[in-house]
């Protein structure tokens, strides 16, 4: 009975967001794992992240402007999940092209 009750759970709180969170004065951070299972990138996941992010600009009546984008595929044993750093600006800006960290630096002596 206990594991019947145990793997929903686990389910359940896998797929939880962290919320939008501050992290200084005009940027801000939401993130979630992602519970369904399979291997890759959830597009849903990533969907639902962005769909926090600029809900919370278009409560502000601002846009979203993406700082920086982390995607970690699920593999075997690991959860995927997708991190998001942002800000709200102004309406009718330019767009700018969102800079990918590398997933691997190579420092070469």
């Amino acid at each position: 009975m206990k594991i019947i009750i145990f793997f929903p759970l686990v389910f359940l709180l896998s797929c939880q967001s962290t919320g939008i969170i501050s992290m200084s004065q005009d940027s801000y951070y939401v993130g979630k794992k992602d519970g369904s299972p399979g291997l890759g990138v959830s597009l849903s996941n990533k969907a639902e992240v962005y769909q926090e992010a600029s809900g919370f600009c278009n409560n502000k009546n601002l846009e979203l402007f993406v700082l920086r984008e982390t995607v970690t595929p699920a593999a075997p044993a690991r959860l995927g999940s997708t991190e998001l750093h942002f800000k709200c600006v102004e309406s009718g800006g330019s767009a700018q092209p969102l800079v990918k960290d590398p997933d691997t630096v190579i420092d070469i002596k």
